[in-house]
């Protein structure tokens, strides 16, 4: 596949299976796969941030892209499983303790409910700032991450 990751080839039919479920099962399962995909998520995470995993296997948009592109050639439910990565992986990101994110939001919060009142004009407006800067930088070493793949 061009421009995809490089050496991995579609599973043979042989290791391909087909389980159903009924719909309180098929809600377990589900229930239980996004509980693994959240682990994973975070496990990844923690790696990027204690340098066991290296920032250039950061990726962007264009990667994000040639993957959805390479799992919709392996079929709809790779498709969809990826789908369902990149939201999980979205989500656990959204709750960053960073200002500009849902996790800041809440940061803010529990910060408020411990003293007793808002935190300042001030500090927020600086911490938006900070955590702008920070997610830009962030955005910005993914998308360079992309390019030298290119």
């Amino acid at each position: 596949c061009a421009g995809g990751a490089p050496n991995i080839p579609p599973l043979p039919e042989e290791y391909k299976t087909i389980r159903q479920y009924g719909p309180f099962s098929a809600i377990l399962e589900a229930t239980d796969k996004t509980w693994q995909l959240m682990k994973l998520t975070v496990s990844m995470l923690g790696k990027l941030i204690t340098g066991d995993v290296k920032l250039n296997n950061l990726s962007g948009p264009i990667s994000i892209a040639q993957g959805a592109g390479m799992s919709a050639e392996f079929g709809v439910i790779y498709y969809l499983m990826f789908l369902a990565l990149i939201s999980v992986n979205l989500g656990i990101i959204n709750l960053f303790p960073l200002p500009v994110l849902d996790g800041g939001h809440l940061l803010f919060l529990a910060i408020e409910k411990l003293k007793g009142g808002p935190v300042s004009e001030r500090v927020q407006d600086f911490s938006y700032r900070i955590g702008s800067i920070l997610l830009v930088l962030l955005m910005g070493l993914a998308l360079f991450n992309d390019f030298s793949r290119l």
